[in-house]
């Protein structure tokens, strides 16, 4: 059963703003699956009314995606889908997890859970940060728009004694990475790892950040940045968005 599902949402994100109607033969390709089974699934499908074979034997998404998607609570935010993940991974790896988005010239905590141990990274919910060093910080910066950054990138450099060609060059290597480690940037002793959360027009508004002292982090360096790619990607799905990076 759960091989089924994983197939038939396997179909459904086969299709993208690139490419929103692909042939059978299309289908099976980006699924990895042989012709025949691709056919009854998307068979299936088209009986139910999630698939549409137009005139040329492509298929499309129908538009029963839409009403689906009107049932989506409307109020439903980063926090109401984070707060079970983070919950969870401040658990396993006895550390803070926080949430963290940009206002203004500021980083802002969107959401916070403490580690239970009494030696922990102490953040509030609101709680502000200039935007100028920290793990989450380059984050952000690194999935901002260029023509957001573009006017930052002066006082950006100078609070990090760095050129802006090294700034851009730091946050593309962020990028690529697609999460960002720093020790003591912010608070000496300090260690976060941070990553990027997708919405639903791929873009990066938030990201996750697991942060704690520096000699218990260090130590424990791959199992987190793990753990943390895991949620992200978890929370970026709930979120309407794309994956991130995979350690």
């Amino acid at each position: 059963m759960m091989r089924s599902v994983q197939r038939i949402l396997a179909i459904f994100e086969s299709f993208t703003a690139d490419r929103t109607s692909l042939t059978l033969q299309e289908i099976s390709d980006r699924i990895d699956l042989p012709k025949s089974t691709a056919f009854r699934i998307v068979h299936s499908l088209e009986k139910a009314g999630y698939l549409i074979r137009l005139e040329d034997q492509q298929y499309c998404l129908s538009l029963r995606f839409l009403r689906l998607a009107g049932l989506v609570k409307s109020t439903l935010g980063i926090r109401e889908i984070s707060r079970p993940i983070m919950a969870r991974i401040a658990e396993e790896v006895s550390e803070t997890v926080s949430i963290h988005t940009i206002i203004g010239k500021n980083r802002v905590c969107v959401d916070a859970v403490s580690a239970a141990s009494s030696l922990r990274s102490v953040i509030q919910p609101g709680e502000q940060v200039p935007l100028v060093a920290g793990s989450a910080t380059k984050v952000l910066l690194a999935y901002m728009p260029k023509k957001d950054l573009t006017p930052l990138l002066s006082a950006l450099a100078r609070a990090r004694k760095l050129t802006q060609a090294e700034v851009v060059r730091e946050l593309e290597e962020v990028r690529q990475a697609g999460f960002s480690i720093s020790h003591g940037e912010r608070l000496l002793g300090v260690t976060a790892i941070s990553a990027p959360i997708f919405d639903v027009n791929d873009e990066v508004k938030y990201c996750m950040s697991i942060g704690g002292p520096t000699i218990r982090m260090q130590s424990n360096e791959k199992r987190f940045t793990k753990e943390l790619l895991e949620g992200t990607t978890e929370i970026s799905r709930h979120f309407g968005g794309s994956v991130g990076a995979t350690l």
